[in-house]
């Protein structure tokens, strides 16, 4: 998974795979809230309990987190392009380990920039 082209109140999210997929995201004014997310995951000092996720304001780009007791981080990703003649959806897990996450934050807060005050 690919964050890249971020203009404005747009982004594209890339999946390289067995089926790859990119899709343009308007994330409004809340991109930065994807960044939000994964500082707010590297910020556990231990595996958290149910699914956090952000949405595209439009539904195009949905990304879900879990993580198991032993700190296996579960990314669930559905970028989609509903409403037009030959829609699709793209459905994906990408796994990682608990100790991975603040590098993740990192270059998440890097790409989308600050938070608001």
């Amino acid at each position: 998974m690919l964050f890249s082209g971020i203009r404005g109140d747009y982004f594209t999210i890339v999946l390289l795979g067995p089926v790859s997929a990119n899709r343009n995201v308007w994330a409004y004014t809340d991109a930065h809230g994807l960044a939000d997310l994964f500082e707010w995951m590297a910020s556990k000092s231990k595996p958290w309990r149910g699914s956090e996720g952000w949405e595209s304001i439009e539904g195009e780009f949905k990304f879900y987190a879990s993580c198991s007791a032993l700190g296996a981080v579960t990314f669930d990703i559905e970028i989609n392009h509903p409403g037009i003649a030959e829609a699709w959806r793209v459905t994906t897990k990408i796994k990682t380990d608990f100790g991975q996450l603040p590098s993740l934050a990192t270059k998440a807060r890097s790409f989308f920039g600050p938070s608001p005050s």
